[in-house]
């Protein structure tokens, strides 16, 4: 194989094909943002101060104090940061937030029930409560009232292009080798100690069958997490969990974010250090550092109708890649794994471009296809 010759960096601002537009959301993931401070139930300094208003969903992931539950003046802390009752502000109970059991007095700052969906521009989220059901750390369900809503979602979902599930435990790590190898170690006891749960005798199938009819699934774990997880175990279904840990720094601990792009349909998600993320709220700065030209490889295999493109990058963050006709025509849309070499057909020889987009870097090759 070698590389095709004729690599140019393209200036996107003189380009219509690929200008930018104001089509952009940006939603934010929060695990367990919790502090260990159990006198003033407090928030981790650094989430604390993120400024949540330039993003327009707020996602957390459970555990917001060490008892967010066990009085008015820590609900009404909470609300004042993350503006509880905001439709765009969506909570996962972790076992912190109601083990005080005041589940009524969370709702009367909220306005809505442990468990819901939510639809918004095109993007249907389901909050689940994995706490509703549980029996201690070691049991936990989907059962009753929520499992029936997640199966009335997942049959009459037909606008959303993206499902999102948001839950603290991870409920999904249970009968999974891969899980059961990365992240005993490295997980709260919330979740470690589980070794029952329905989700893949009562959920799994359901995203199996919306992810058939075209939408795109995400799940975020939000429990307590010593590593970054982004794991597809088959295309569309992907889980994620992010490292937030008080005892780590901010240059390690993450948060993640989404960036939706709605006409184009296209959805990346970003681990982003708490020391980075006030460079998210500058429109100017991306969320990640800017794509490599020289690590952005565009090569045809030799003989055949086909390309292969490959982004090198320490960052876990996937990327989208899109391939064009001189025409401006796509020719082929795919996200990939950083390192990855992801082959690609293309239907006839001429000139392309290739679009790489990885949070808000993009990055434009043009090749010969011979």
């Amino acid at each position: 194989m070698k590389p095709i010759l004729l690599f140019v960096l393209l200036i996107l601002s003189g380009l219509n094909l690929f200008s930018q537009d104001n089509s952009m959301l940006r939603f934010l993931f929060v695990p367990h943002p919790r502090s260990e401070d159990r006198v003033n139930e407090s928030v981790n300094p650094s989430i604390e101060k993120i400024d949540f208003s330039k993003f327009d969903v707020k996602m957390l992931g459970g555990d917001i104090t060490y008892s967010t539950s066990k009085n008015s003046a820590t609900l009404a802390y909470c609300d004042k940061l993350f503006d509880l009752k905001n439709p765009n502000t969506l909570w996962g109970f972790g076992n912190h937030d109601v083990q005080s059991g005041n589940r009524n007095l969370i709702k009367q700052f909220t306005g809505r029930d442990s468990y819901y969906s939510y639809h918004r521009d095109g993007v249907t989220f389901v909050v689940l409560d994995a706490e509703l059901n549980a029996e201690g750390f070691q049991r936990t369900f989907i059962a009753g009232d929520q499992l029936q809503m997640v199966k009335n979602v997942c049959d009459t979902i037909s606008v959303s292009k993206f499902l999102i599930l948001l839950h603290s435990r991870f409920i999904w790590m249970i009968n999974s080798d891969y899980f059961k190898t990365r992240l005993t170690d490295s997980i709260a006891a919330s979740s470690r100690s589980m070794d029952t749960t329905n989700f893949y005798a009562d959920i799994y199938p359901l995203l199996q069958k919306v992810k058939a009819r075209g939408v795109q699934i995400k799940a975020f774990g939000g429990d307590k997490s010593k590593i970054n997880v982004a794991y597809s175990p088959e295309d569309s279904i992907t889980f994620y969990a992010a490292r937030l840990v008080n005892e780590f720094t901010d240059s390690v601990n993450n948060v993640i974010v989404i960036n939706y792009n709605r006409p184009e349909n296209e959805m990346n998600c970003n681990y982003v250090t708490l020391s980075d993320i006030e460079k998210i709220n500058q429109d100017s700065v991306s969320a990640i550092d800017l794509i490599n030209e020289a690590r952005f490889k565009v090569w045809q295999v030799s003989g055949s109708k086909e390309i292969c493109v490959q982004l090198e990058s320490d960052n876990p963050n996937d990327f989208l890649i899109r391939i064009y006709s001189f025409e401006g025509k796509i020719c082929h849309s795919a996200s990939c794994k950083a390192n990855e070499i992801k082959s690609i057909q293309l239907p006839a020889t001429g000139i392309y471009f290739a679009k790489a987009v990885v949070g808000n870097s993009v990055l434009v090759k043009k090749f010969i296809f011979r």
